[in-house]
């Protein structure tokens, strides 16, 4: 299950109710002190992780403290759970999701106590009540006597289990008996705790990880990666695990009726008061400490700022590329406050290619920030932008709002504002596009020809129109102030997709110009021998077929990833003769051209 949406009241800053969606990848941005770094907290103490605690401060000041509440909507729960040790039910057949088909559990926290334990409910809508109350809470005994008292005759095998008397009540009720509304069930008793037990065996792990802290080897920033590989690896020795817990168990439960079979001899009395119970289930993660340690014996807590972040950074390249590779059942929910912190602007970079990368693969990544580059770097579809007018807090989003309003108001207020060196914008569909033609400028560059390198050459600025990032929609919509020239290149698909709009750039009167790949698309213009030489197989490439699909099985990735590593990867090893094999009517060099002419009018 992942986290798709997460709600907060009375807790620290925020009174009322307030709430914030979630993709794969999420970046909650505002200014300083606005509540980004709180949202994070909340996320991790909902979900029991490393990082983050309950305490008697988190309790807002304005509101009412005994009631902090945390509501957490979660997508694929489960298609059926075991309840009544062994029979089997639906979420769908109790009547617990959200009509979206995600669940919504909650857990409030009364933060006025020494000592701070969750009160943990489900959240239901239109969920069948009788008298007020659900039917989930109940023994089997009362059960039976709700079912008695509506006159429904429970059948044979029905009386054994506590799903089916529920099913068999709310099938067989007369009308009016009960009604269908939203209600807060109690977690704490009989099938709701049994379904919540179920439960948090698929919510995700969460790791938080805090910029403002010293970093040495022992703090959880730097141990953060390593016990999350060690709850990993106990993960998948789980069934051991309890076998394990399970023999232990055993042999101290026949210890402990010998010792009271012997004490029954001498006092029968105190033996019958005696019986033996387990005070907590084994922490396996707390027995495995581990340390960072350089070669040549430098703690990592004696090295700067930067470079203990660098470890963190390539832990998440490592997780990204281990996560490719295997599947994993249960999801990581890395929650990272300004991950920018102490970083050159080339690592920030690198590091947001890996948290997206990571929330490829079955993992969800939130990170907060208030730093125009690293902002401008993240998908915009994936910016929730926390914002506060007259002492009200709202997000903002592209699905909120319309969104020239949206970036004018990033630009004033977070400083994210367009390049005013750019002469050209260059509009392409997607952004391997961007990669593509950024790798055959620099190579075509560097060979002699007389082309503008895409690359490093800051008067152009290259815009995918599908899935772009907040800078380039900044950029889109802000420069169209400046009259700056557009160039757009599209593929030529079977169905001449997008023939309209080059026709409609083409008659504008602001020098802006579109053309049409004579290939397929631009995967077409790579050649062949540089997948041999860079994958290690052979596949055959035409201006007409799609061959990714054929490629991403060769190479073992999603048709996403494969498309990535052809245009980032293989692009950037051809040579000036490949490129021009495959561009025998030189269109790439064409197009850089009229780039290049068009910055100069």
């Amino acid at each position: 299950m992942k986290l798709r949406r997460i709600e907060v009241e009375n807790f620290r800053g925020y009174l009322k109710p307030f709430a914030i969606d979630f993709d794969d990848f999420t970046a909650i941005i505002g200014k300083n002190d606005i509540g980004k770094s709180t949202i994070l907290s909340a996320l991790t103490i909902f979900l029991e992780g490393d990082g983050c605690k309950i305490d008697s401060g988190d309790g807002c000041i304005h509101g009412d403290p005994s009631n902090v509440r945390i509501s957490c909507d979660f997508d694929n729960p489960p298609e059926s759970v075991i309840i009544d040790t062994s029979y089997s039910t639906s979420l769908t057949d109790e009547c617990l999701l959200l009509e979206n088909g995600s669940i919504r559990l909650t857990k409030i926290y009364d933060c006025t106590k020494s000592t701070i334990k969750p009160q943990a409910f489900i959240d239901a809508e239109h969920h069948p009540v009788f008298g007020g109350n659900s039917l989930l809470p109940l023994t089997i005994s009362d059960l039976k006597k709700e079912a008695q008292k509506l006159n429904i005759e429970l059948e044979t095998g029905e009386a054994t289990a506590k799903a089916k008397i529920r099913k068999a009540i709310i099938e067989r009720s007369t009308p009016g008996s009960f009604e269908k509304t939203n209600i807060r069930i109690p977690a704490g008793k009989n099938g709701a705790n049994e379904i919540w037990e179920q439960l948090l065996n698929y919510l995700p792990h969460c790791a938080l990880f805090i910029s403002d802290r010293s970093s040495t080897d022992k703090d959880d920033e730097a141990q953060s990666p390593l016990k999350i590989a060690v709850q990993n690896a106990l993960d998948e020795i789980q069934p051991q695990l309890d076998e394990i817990a399970e023999f232990i168990e055993n042999k101290v439960q026949n210890v402990a009726n010998r010792t009271l079979e012997k004490l029954n001899e001498m006092n029968s009395n105190l033996a019958s008061e005696l019986s033996t119970s387990l005070r907590e289930k084994p922490k396996w993660k707390d027995i495995f400490k581990y340390t960072l340690q350089s070669d040549s014996g430098i703690p990592l807590d004696k090295r700067g700022s930067g470079v203990r972040r660098m470890v963190l950074l390539n832990f998440f390249r490592a997780e990204a590329e281990r996560k490719a590779s295997e599947g994993s059942s249960r999801p990581i929910l890395y929650a990272i406050e300004e991950p920018e912190t102490s970083q050159h602007p080339e690592h920030q970079k690198l590091l947001i290619k890996a948290l997206l990368e990571l929330s490829e693969n079955n993992d969800q990544v939130v990170i907060t920030s208030h730093a125009p580059g690293l902002i401008g770097e993240v998908p915009a579809e994936c910016v929730r932008f926390i914002d506060e007018n007259s002492g009200e807090k709202k997000i903002r989003s592209l699905e909120t709002e319309e969104h020239i309003s949206l970036f004018q108001s990033l630009a004033e207020k977070m400083g994210l504002l367009p390049d005013n060196q750019i002469k050209v914008i260059i509009c392409v569909e997607g952004v391997n596009d961007v990669r593509f033609l950024k790798h055959v400028s620099r190579i075509l560059k560097g060979s002699g020809e007389d082309v503008p390198d895409l690359s490093t050459d800051h008067r152009f600025a290259l815009l995918p129109l599908n899935g772009s990032n907040l800078i380039d929609f900044v950029n889109l919509n802000l420069l169209k102030h400046f009259n700056r020239p557009e160039y757009h290149i599209y593929d030529r698909d079977d169905l001449n997709t997008y023939s309209y709009q080059s026709e409609d750039v083409n008659n504008r009167n602001d020098c802006s110009k579109a053309v049409v790949t004579k290939k397929r698309y631009m995967e077409s213009y790579i050649h062949p021998e540089a997948i041999k030489r860079t994958c290690g197989f052979e596949i055959e490439i035409d201006d007409e077929t799609d061959y990714t699909a054929r490629f991403a099985t060769l190479f073992g990735q999603k048709k996403s990833r494969a498309k990535a590593h052809l245009a980032d990867i293989v692009a950037a090893s051809m040579s000036k003769e490949e490129i021009l094999e495959r561009d025998n009517q030189r269109e790439i060099i064409t197009w850089l051209t009229e780039i290049k002419e068009l910055a100069a009018l």
